[in-house]
This record gives C-alpha cells, sequence and structure tokens, in this order.
C-alpha cells in the first residue's frame, strides 16, 4: 500500500541474515568477572605535593572467586580530572596471586611519596590486575573505568607549599637521576650531612628513603639521624637494597629555637675511585637519599612501622672531611626549592634533576 507521498506504510522487510549479522554488531563480547574485589584506603585524603602517604591494599577474594594460577601484578594510577595519570604505584602484591585461595582477604601497606605535578585537585586512583607475561588484565568486581581500571578512591592533592620546610645545609653533593629510570632522583651524602627545618612545635615523623653501595665500606655501614645532635635512631645498613625508615621525635626533643638542625651522619665513608667503583669519582660519598620528608606527626593518622627517637651520640660535626679528595660541592638546589645556602625557605622532598652517574653498583 502506497502513501500520499508515494512511500509506502508496509515495513521494510530486511534479510535475516544481516539481521543477524547487525545484532551481532550491536552486542559486545561480556567479560566473565573474577569475584576479586580490590579497595584502597590511605591514611589522608588530601596530601601535598611531594608528600608521603600510607596506602592500604585490600583484595578481598569472594567464595565464588576463580584462583589465579598466573602471577599477576598491581598496577595503580593516580588519574588526573582530564583523564591524564599523573604517577603509579604498581607493585607485586603481598602474597602473590597465585596463593589467593577464594573465601579470604588478603591487605598490606605501603609507602607512597607523591611525585611534585603542576597539579592540584582531585585525582582518581584505579587499581587492576595485569598478567606477567602474556594474557589480559583480570576483569575484577568493582566499577570499570574502562581497558579493566577499577575505580577504587578518590584523593585531593594540595600544594606543595603544605609541606614543612627544608633546607639542605652542609654534607650534600649535587642530584643525580636514576641510569634506569631517568625521572628517578636521588642525592648523596658525605659522611655527614644537614639540613634544617621550621619548628612546628608538635610531634613529627621523619621518613627517609635511601640506600648505600655495602660492598664499598669498610665495615659493616651504619647510618645515626639525629636531631640536635642528641635524638635520633641508629639504623644498621645490612645490604644494598633501598630501605625506607620513619622516626618519631617529640616535640619536647625538637626544643623551643625556631629552627631544629636534622643531621644523616655515616660511621664511615667511601670514594668510588680509591674502591675501585668508578675510576673518575673522587667524591665522599655515604648514603645516597631518594626521598627526605618530615610532616607533624598528628596529620598523619596512625603510619605503620614508626620507631620512637631516643637518645643518640654523634661526633662533632665536620664540614670538611678528610676522606674528601676534591673540593666540597655546593648544596644542591631542590626541585621546587632553591639552592639553601643564601635562603632559609623552601618546601622539602623531591630532588631536581641532575646528569652524574651513581657509583652506587
Amino acid at each position: 500500500m502506497r502513501t500520499a507521498d508515494g512511500g509506502s506504510d508496509t515495513p521494510r522487510q530486511v534479510p535475516v541474515a544481516v539481521a543477524a549479522a547487525v545484532a551481532g554488531c550491536g552486542r559486545r563480547r561480556t567479560a566473565e568477572v573474577n569475584d576479586i574485589v580490590p579497595k584502597f584506603e590511605v591514611n589522608r585524603s588530601r596530601a601535598p605535593l611531594g608528600s608521603a602517604i600510607e596506602i592500604t591494599y585490600t583484595w578481598q577474594v569472594e567464595p565464588s572467586a576463580k584462583k589465579l594460577t598466573q602471577d599477576h601484578r598491581a598496577f595503580v594510577h593516580f588519574v588526573d580530572s582530564h583523564g591524564v595519570m599523573l604517577f603509579e604505584d604498581d607493585h607485586a602484591p603481598v602474597p602473590p596471586v597465585t596463593g589467593w585461595e577464594p573465601g579470604q582477604t588478603y591487605s598490606y601497606t605501603r609507602t607512597k611519596f607523591i611525585p611534585v605535578y603542576p597539579y592540584v585537585g582531585d585525582v582518581d586512583v584505579r587499581v587492576g590486575l595485569s598478567p606477567v607475561g602474556k594474557g589480559e588484565r583480570v576483569m575484577l568486581k568493582g566499577e570499570d573505568a574502562g581497558l579493566r581500571e577499577f575505580k577504587v578512591a578518590k584523593i585531593e592533592l594540595l600544594p606543595q607549599t603544605e609541606n614543612i620546610f627544608l633546607v639542605y645545609k652542609e654534607g650534600w653533593h649535587n642530584p643525580e637521576s636514576s641510569p634506569q629510570n631517568p625521572s628517578l632522583e636521588r642525592t648523596w651524602t658525605k659522611k655527614d650531612a644537614l639540613i634544617s627545618f621550621k619548628n612546628p612545635k608538635k610531634d613529627v615523623i621523619v621518613y627517609l628513603e635511601a640506600d648505600t653501595n655495602t660492598k664499598a665500606f669498610d665495615a659493616p655501614p651504619v647510618l645515626t639521624l639525629a636531631v640536635n645532635n642528641k635524638t635520633g635512631v641508629t639504623i644498621p645498613i645490612q645490604n644494598s637494597e633501598v630501605f625506607t625508615r620513619k622516626t618519631r621525635i617529640r616535640a619536647a626533643d625538637l626544643g623551643q629555637d625556631e629552627w631544629v638542625d636534622l643531621r644523616l651522619s655515616m660511621n664511615q665513608s667511601f670514594v668510588p675511585r680509591l674502591k675501585g667503583v668508578n675510576t673518575h669519582d673522587d667524591r665522599e660519598l655515604g648514603v645516597l637519599v631518594y626521598h627526605l620528608y618530615v610532616a607533624e606527626a598528628d596529620k598523619l593518622g596512625s603510619p605503620k612501622d614508626v620507631v620512637d627517637a631516643g637518645p643518640v651520640t654523634v661526633a662533632p660535626l665536620r664540614i670538611a672531611t678528610a676522606a674528601a679528595t676534591t673540593k666540597a660541592s655546593p648544596a644542591p638546589a631542590i626541585k621546587g626549592k632553591p639552592s639553601p645556602a643564601p635562603a632559609r625557605a623552601a618546601p622539602g622532598a623531591v630532588k631536581a634533576p641532575a646528569k652524574a652517574a651513581s657509583p652506587k653498583s
């Protein structure tokens, strides 16, 4: 039957094969969900750039979950309001996923140092499990943001100026970049290194992430972290792996002065050229610092593995040491911080890039 405009009011017949093809194109193959629920908790939901946060990861493996027979790594992406990843905390879950059993829950806590970016504001946290080797990411139980990345939390990044200001003084070499990861920056100390920070008149926690070349020392190296040369902790360094130490210092031990001196003192140092580590490096070296961060304790919640500072003994600070074979280098410029020699104010924790190669190995 024709209509007034010459058309037809009879429904058009679409060939069965074409209809089936169209329907098939319209359907997406739904991935089978493995009933593992990822969870993310942080000791503070608002944190400044350059600061440290304590993240607790929880993997709730429900009774209906299927065992993972292939090793996987957790990927953790911190994404800005435009969907751009700012930084990550990828890691191997503890215990490995191949040991996870249905009906069990697994939790562990990691310390993450937030890099300094020209961005403040809300950040989405997305996590997932990616196979080591070939294979697809696991389809977890949760809100998929796409590509099997699951939204687990939101945090807010604050300006770096919210941190306690650090002033790097004597005993620091220029920062250098890691050959394996150029974006990773670290700074060698001499045998003794000194920083100062403005006294908050409250308990503080000092975060130190560092390592050294233990094979280059004549005896087992020991680091003493001391406030005002009398209160702190002693840290035996067992191997050349990166370590993190958190030390609580009471307000009473900070004293009443406006500025507090924090000293890193090694029991010995080494010169790479004399040890055959680097024939062109005549620097006196102590410990390689990745992050040094000081924060008011009451703003950090209850971070794990914090050690209370106690009485320590350190020798008088030497500005120049006999082990040094070259003129002392100026205090390093720190990212977001001018060189501390002429100034007293600079936000601490992340270092500026440099090109020197590390004599660690």
